[in-house]
Parts: structure tokens; C-alpha cells; sequence
């Protein structure tokens, strides 16, 4: 395995400590996240493990800098959902944000790879374990695409990920 990966992986399972993914220790989520990431190259299984270190630890974008390089943090950065109490605020926010990359820039495209990574573990997880949080993902689903996908880009993860979404019935919105 890639040295560069195995120091990001060691890195955010230090980071994310107790955290928790469900029942689950938070590296099982990261390391699910990565090898889905793993068609894409190491880089975007880089910075897979690290997708959730900014937002749910202390560690900043310049600590990412010096450790993994520019193009891995602001991938990273791209994808840090901000500080909001409001997920509606946040989600908005976050998709503007994914909708304006450009997928010819390495940073963006990475970004944008590693978001459909990660949501589509969290619907695989939520599917089986959190009828609320899947419904929650059911609802968001066409604001989410609309924002970060992009064609010719992970092409087979959206098609799973519509398969779980928009092949199931539709669920009433989550309050």
C-alpha cells in the first residue's frame, strides 16, 4: 500500500480518536469511503480518509497543507461542510459551493469523487441501519446530484447510488 496513503490513514484515525460511526469506530466510514475512492487513484483515497477531519476535528487546512499537499487539502476543504446548526443552511451552502468546481482542476475533481464516495456509504449504511437518515438522504438526493455530479465522472457510484435512491419508494421528508 502507498506510504502517502497509510500516513492519511493512521493521520485520521489518531483525529478522529472515539469518534463514532453509528456503533462503528469512525475509521470503518473512512476506510469504506477509500475503497470506493480506490478506482480513482491514490490520491483520491487520500484524501478519502481525511474527507471528515477538518469539519469534525481541530485539525485546519494548513496543518493538511504541510502534511499531505495543497491538492489533498483543499479537496479536503472543498468537501467541509461549514459550522451551521441548520443541516438545510449547511447543505445549501455546501452544494453552491461543490457546484461552482471546475472539474478540470485536480483539487475539484477529487472533491467531487470523494463527496459521492461518502454519500454513497452513507446510504448504504443508513439503508440498512437508519430508516431516518436514509430518508433524509432520499430527500436530498436531487439538490446533492444536481451539485456535484458531473458526467463521465463516477459514472457507476451514481449509478448505484440513484439505484438505492431513486429506485425505492419515496419516503415522506424528514421534519
Amino acid at each position: 500500500m502507498d506510504s502517502r496513503y497509510l500516513a492519511a490513514q493512521e493521520f485520521a484515525k489518531k483525529r478522529h480518536g472515539d469518534q463514532k460511526y453509528g456503533e462503528l469506530p469512525y475509521a470503518v466510514h473512512l476506510n469504506t469511503v477509500a475503497e470506493l475512492a480506490q478506482p480513482f487513484g491514490v490520491d483520491a483515497m487520500i484524501a478519502a480518509q481525511l474527507h471528515d477531519v477538518i469539519e469534525d476535528t481541530d485539525t485546519n487546512f494548513n496543518e493538511l497543507v504541510d502534511r499531505f499537499g495543497f491538492t489533498i487539502a483543499d479537496a479536503v476543504n472543498s468537501v467541509t461542510d461549514v459550522k451551521l446548526e441548520d443541516r438545510a443552511k449547511r447543505k445549501l451552502e455546501i452544494n453552491q459551493r461543490l457546484s461552482a468546481l471546475n472539474i478540470e482542476d485536480d483539487a475539484a475533481r477529487l472533491a467531487l469523487i470523494v463527496k459521492v464516495c461518502d454519500r454513497l456509504s452513507n446510504v448504504r449504511s443508513s439503508r440498512k441501519s437508519s430508516p431516518h437518515h436514509y430518508k433524509m438522504y432520499q430527500h436530498e438526493h436531487s439538490a446533492f446530484k444536481e451539485a456535484v455530479y458531473r458526467p463521465n465522472l463516477c459514472d457507476d457510484l451514481w449509478r448505484e447510488l440513484d439505484a438505492l435512491i431513486i429506485d425505492q419508494p419515496q419516503l415522506e421528508p424528514c421534519k
